[in-house]
């Protein structure tokens, strides 16, 4: 009886010496004390304003990190990523000539980005990019297309049907793959553009799209214009 005493008080003994492995005193610790901390302009802001902000800013610094990480991105993921972050902000893009364009984003394509001035949708090509000024400090909301309160019957055809579903939506391509031009001017298909190539700018209907070229009708004659010697198309909204 009296060796089972000593073999249970020696169990407890080791267990009691691993469960303290890492328990340093307290009085080794030096104190801590608490950083200052200053008021700033967010702290007056309700609670769904403030969640955006923190939003924009989580992604300035996803946009900032991604920047430093990576030197090889190509330009047109750059600029992707950065007006990603600029959408519902009123911006001055400054072209290669140095004349500027203003409007708000609503869109941000595939290697364009599309600005709202008034009644005016504007397409820049970020090819033609020389710079950008934001003017406003908070975005207006701009809402994004959730797919979580879709009906049951739209959310089996995109899950069974996923290439057909989303290849007849511009919404649901852009929502997924970012929208390419030739496929974003079908939208304006029809509709009277005014096209700016070099220093001349052309007004009239489109009447054609394919992908690279696209068929601008002025009067009654038909001029083809290839995407690539674009260098802006504004559009009634």
């Amino acid at each position: 009886m009296k060796k089972e005493h000593t073999t249970d008080h020696s169990s407890h003994s080791v267990a009691h010496q691993q469960s303290d492995y890492f328990h340093i005193p307290h009085r080794c610790c030096p104190d801590q004390f608490p950083s200052p901390t200053y008021p700033s302009a967010a702290d007056c802001l309700p609670p769904d304003m403030l969640e955006q902000v923190v939003e924009k800013i989580r992604d300035a610094n996803e946009l900032l990190l991604n920047l430093a990480l990576d030197d090889n991105r190509p330009q047109h993921e750059t600029y992707q990523k950065m007006f990603d972050g600029l959408v519902g902000i009123r911006v001055e893009i400054t072209n290669l000539l140095g004349e500027t364009t203003e409007g708000k984003i609503t869109l941000v394509g595939f290697v364009f980005v599309v600005l709202r001035e008034e009644e005016m949708n504007i397409m820049f090509p970020f090819s033609e990019i020389d710079s950008i000024k934001p003017f406003g400090r908070y975005a207006e909301p701009y809402h994004d297309p959730e797919l979580t309160k879709i009906d049951s019957c739209f959310r089996r055809d995109l899950t069974f049907h996923f290439g057909e579903v989303v290849s007849s939506s511009p919404e649901l391509i852009q929502l997924f793959f970012r929208i390419r031009l030739s496929v974003y001017l079908l939208l304006f298909k029809e509709k009277r553009i005014l096209v700016k190539t070099d220093a001349l700018t052309h007004e009239g209907l489109l009447t054609d799209v394919n992908k690279e070229t696209i068929t601008l009708k002025v009067e009654e004659e038909s001029t083809i214009f290839p995407l690539a010697m674009i260098k802006l198309i504004t559009m009634t909204a």
